[in-house]
């Protein structure tokens, strides 16, 4: 489909190794890494943080806050829609998805976007996701909010709050 990211090899910790300029808040607002990394489109998921190229690249700003109370339900359409009308564009643009620790808020925007244009379920997406990005951990707000998303895409719940425990915790005694 023209949307695949280019995979490193090694994964993130690799990825960290050789560009850990990269790998900080501060790369949404550092232009040499957003023009080498030829970033396009911007999805700014934070509340506090301004749109650091306005003139230079295609924003969407979504203020959100990464609790309890932040209702995703509105924005996961949004974001899933731009993010795919720059990836079909013509030529094709590069989409930076951040928030504040790029943990939470930009990996359920990202959740959102797989499960809607790939057609993946939540636990499928949120797979693939973790090991591209293992530090992804949409917290349980958000999980359930993605999976209230997954119902209305699908008809159906195909990923269960245990489903992703699960995970988590078969993940956590991987690791040990």
């Amino acid at each position: 489909m023209g949307m695949d990211p280019v995979i490193l090899l090694g994964g993130f910790s690799a990825f960290h190794a050789l560009y850990p300029f990269l790998c900080t808040p501060r790369m949404a607002s550092n232009f040499r890494i957003i023009k080498n990394l030829h970033i396009t489109h911007v999805v700014n998921a934070t509340a506090n943080c301004p749109d650091a190229f306005p003139n230079t690249l295609c924003y969407l700003k979504l203020c959100l806050s990464d609790d309890a109370q932040q209702d995703l339900l509105k924005a996961l359409p949004l974001a899933s829609r731009f993010i795919n009308s720059a990836l079909m564009a013509d030529p094709a643009g590069r989409v930076l998805v951040h928030c504040s620790m790029g943990r939470s808020r930009s990996s359920a925007l990202t959740l959102a976007f797989l499960m809607e244009h790939r057609r993946w379920s939540l636990l499928h997406a949120l797979r693939w996701l973790k090991d591209r990005r293992a530090c992804t951990a949409p917290n349980i707000n958000f999980l359930r909010q993605l999976l209230t998303y997954e119902e209305l895409l699908f008809g159906s719940r195909l990923t269960s709050l245990n489903d992703i425990q699960e995970e988590e915790t078969a993940g956590e005694n991987v690791e040990k």
